[in-house]
Order: structure tokens, then sequence, then C-alpha cells
């Protein structure tokens, strides 16, 4: 009679079997799709066991990276311009210029947040729908002119109007390019392609240095001249960017069904998926997506706090306009080292959530450091302005790359992610309603409530954490192994948390 030790140890084998059995066969499916070679169909023991060449796997990366990313990152360079620059423009006398009274400011920049926010899902779903291809430059296209046309803007009832539709046209974009990076690479290669294009609103503040002397005032130049690149980048991109990888024309026919591959083992259950309504609307039967968009509302408020305001803040120190502009440079060129600094240990560790706590623990010391120190104290409120920063850009980055890495699903990423960035740019509405003017040079009662937000922020991501940690070990205590995000090909997760073999990427 075997002893109990080695009774255990082959029930765990026997488990391990199971539960190894049970993967195989929820991959009998044969995974099919349209590619501009034809009509490829995987088995199932091929999407299982296929291993793609390092070599042939860094080469579909450089191709993706230098054709795809190079490109993304100048378009939402330009979107975040806008932003950025409304608050230089601010220090350069637009709302003077303009005529603005009391907290009009704030209502302008309410009105921008609205339809903003409002058309972060739609815009998720028609770039789903119709293809990034399409639907990218398309967006661009729109807010380009308004920008031009905020130049042009007389009056406070003008400028409302312009900025109104230019919400519509950058709310359409905002979620759509992280829907269009999760076609294409895997989920350990996200973190760092999100921070790629993101790391650019970190330095968009260069454009506050642009001092022209000409008959037009500064925060004129600086509207026509993004506006007129963007316009310039969207009609490139018409032509550069490809709708989905079966039909990228840089790839080869075995690059395209490596790049395939790739993202049936980590990243999707099916690739170029159908649209589907069952499918996107399926994220509203899971509990954490709304606790997703609580966090997603916390995070938002602090960065729109250093994205927006930043200048305003710095307006505490009495600098001159060039001045201020010119101290808004250092936090963000530190942020944006900050941003790559924790992507790249994020996709290293395959871990996610202790990154984005991190980051928010950086802006909420930052934000009630400033608010505790009197407006004389200029070296240590300056400091706090950098970590402020730190903590700000990160966590919209590794946040949309940790929602979408739990959802194997291409539709119901594309609706998910259009609701998190509506709920975290409703952060902005908030944001925008708490700067206000008669709260100048100090501007307390923002600060704490942003460090309120990011400190609530923090409490989520600890709750959400330890729930995920703990489904991961009794999934695997049920199934007799020790699996990790690695060991389970997302090929055979099309019924996402409801798979037994189903693990939370932390």
């Amino acid at each position: 009679m075997p002893s109990p030790s080695l009774r255990k140890v082959s029930d765990e084998r026997d488990s391990q079997e199971k539960a190894e059995k049970s993967q195989g066969d929820a991959l009998v499916t044969i995974t099919s799709l349209e590619g501009g070679d034809g009509e490829w169909q995987f088995t199932a023991e091929e999407i299982n066991n296929y291993e793609v060449d390092p070599e042939m796997n860094r080469r579909i990366l450089r191709k993706l990276d230098t054709r795809i990313l190079v490109l993304i990152f100048f378009m939402y360079l330009f979107s975040a311009l806008d932003r950025g620059n409304l608050g230089n423009a601010v220090t350069d006398g637009m709302t003077k210029q303009l005529h603005f009274v009391g907290n009009q400011y704030n209502i302008m920049l309410t009105v921008f947040y609205i339809p903003f926010c409002i058309m972060t899902i739609p815009g998720a779903l028609l770039t789903k729908r119709f293809g990034p291809h399409r639907m990218l430059p398309l967006y661009m296209m729109g807010w380009g002119a308004m920008a031009m046309l905020n130049a042009a803007c007389k009056n406070y009832g003008g400028v409302v109007a312009v900025r109104m539709i230019l919400g519509v046209f950058e709310g359409l974009f905002g979620p759509s390019l992280a829907v269009f990076l999760s076609l294409y690479y895997t989920r350990a290669e996200m973190g760092k392609r999100m921070a790629a294009w993101y790391s650019s609103s970190a330095i968009s503040g260069y454009y506050g240095l642009f001092q022209i002397r000409s008959r037009l005032h500064g925060w004129q130049i600086l509207f026509l001249l993004e506006g007129g690149l963007t316009l310039l980048t969207a009609f490139i991109s018409t032509f550069v960017l490809p709708p989905h990888p079966t039909r990228c024309s840089f790839l080869t026919k075995e690059e395209k069904k490596a790049a395939v591959m790739r993202l049936l083992k980590d990243a999707s259950h099916r690739v170029n998926a159908p649209w589907d309504w069952k499918e996107i609307m399926a994220p509203l039967k899971e509990w954490k997506f709304y606790v997703w968009m609580v966090y997603a509302l916390c995070y938002g408020t602090a960065s729109s706090t250093a994205g927006t305001f930043l200048p305003q803040i710095l307006g505490r120190f009495h600098y001159s306009t060039v001045k201020t502009n010119l101290y808004t440079v250092a936090p963000n060129i530190v942020s944006a080292v900050t941003l790559w600094i924790t992507v790249l240990s994020s996709d290293f560790f395959r871990e996610r959530s202790i990154h984005l706590m991190t980051a928010n623990a950086l802006t909420f010391a930052g934000c009630l450091g400033l608010a505790c120190l009197p407006v004389s104290s200029d070296h240590a409120g300056y400091a706090m302005c950098f970590l402020i920063s730190m903590g700000a850009f990160t966590p919209t980055c590794l946040f949309h790359t940790w929602h979408n890495n739990n959802d194997p699903n291409e539709n119901g990423r594309a609706f998910r992610t259009g609701v998190m960035t509506f709920a975290a740019n409703a952060g902005g509405i908030v944001s925008s309603n708490i700067f206000l003017q008669s709260d100048a040079p100090k501007y307390t009662r923002a600060l704490i409530v942003s460090a309120a937000m990011e400190g609530c922020g923090i409490c989520i991501l600890i709750c959400l954490r330890t729930y995920m940690w703990f489904d991961n070990r009794r999934r695997n205590r049920a199934q007799g192994v020790i699996w990790t995000t690695k060991d389970v090909p997302t090929a055979v997760l099309f019924e996402g948390p409801k798979n037994p073999s189903f693990r939370h990427f932390l």
C-alpha cells in the first residue's frame, strides 16, 4: 500500500494531467481568419505547441514598432499638446485677451471634457467595427481642424463652441489607440508599447517654449502650429496604418502567421474577431468592471491635475510667463523617464498592480505635500511638482494595459477600454471644477481632493490585487497545478474568467 506522501504526489500528478487535458480539450475548435494570402486554419495542437523563433519574433516586433508605433507616438503627441498647451495659453494671457471673467475658464474645460467623456465608448467601438486604419485618421482630421479654429476665436462663446466640438473628436480618438495596439502586441509587450506613445504627453510641454513674435499672440501660434501638424499627420497615417496583422503589407506570409500565433498564445482567444454584440457587452456582467471604473475616476483626477493645471500650480511662485512654462519642462522630462522605468519593470515581471500603486503613491505625496507647504517655499514646492508629475502619467499607461491583459476577447476589450477611458476622463471634469481662480495661487482645496482621490485609488488596487491573488491560488488548488498567465494560452480562454484555466494578470 503506497504511503500517504506517495499517494499525495500521485494525486497531484493526476490532477495536473486532468487540468492539462481539459486545457487541450478547450482548444479543439479551429481558429480561422481571412488573411491576405487566403484562409488560414490552425489546429488546437498547433496553437498550444507553436513556438515563435526568437529571431523572427524580433523581426516582427521591429517592423511593427517602426511602421506603427512611431506614427502613433506623433498622433498622440498632438492630442496631448492640445490639452497641455491650454494651460500654457492661459499663462500667455489667453483668458485676459478673450475677456474671461470669474470661473469661465473652468466652465470651458468642463464643456470640453463632457463630450470627450461621452464619445470614448462610441470611439472605441467604431474603431473595432470599421478598423483603426480608417477611423484614427478621421478623428485626427476633426480635432486638427478645430485646433486651428481655436486660434481664430475672438471671445468666450467662440472658444466654448470650438472646444466642445474638439472634445468630441478627441474623445473618439483617445481609447482607440489602446484598442489598436491590443490587436498587434502580446500581454507581455503591451506596457512598453503603451508607454511609447503615452510618454509623448509628458514631453508635450515643450511647445510652451515657442515664443514667436508676430501680430498673433503666442497662444494663437501654438494652436495654429498644433492643428496644422495634426492634419499633416492624419493625412500620412491614412496611407500607413494597416487594418490588422494579417493585412500588414510589410510582413511576409510566415511573419503574418507568427504574428497571429503570438496573439493566440498571449493576447486574444481569436484574432480579427468578427463584430459580436454579446461579446461586446460581456464585461458588464463582471463586478471587477465596476471596481476598475471607480479606480479610473480616482487616478484620472490626479492625471488631469498634472496634465492641465501644472502651469497654474507653478504660478504660485510668481515667475514670468516664459519662466513658468520653462519650469514645466523638467517635471515632464522626469515623469517620462519614470514612466519608462516603471513599464519596463512591469513588463519584465508581468505585474501591473504594485507598479500602479507606486505611481499613485508618488502623486499622493506630491499633492499632499504641496497643499501643506506655504507659497513662499519655492524649492520644496517645486520638488512636490516633480512628485505629482512622476506618478500622474504612469497609471493611464499601465491601467489600460492591465484591464486589457485580463480580457482575451477583442470585442470585450474595445468596449471595456472605451468605458475605462470615459471614467478616467471624468476625472478631468472633477479637476476642472476644483482648480478655481478664487483659490489661487495655493489651490489647497484642489490639491487635497486630488490627494484623496489617489489615496482611494491605492486602497482599491490593494483590494483588487488581493482578490486576484487568492482567486489564482484557489484555481490552482482546484486543478492541482501551479499555473500563472504564462502557462495558459489565451486561445483557450473564450469564456474569460468562467474558464477554470483562466488566471488573473496581477
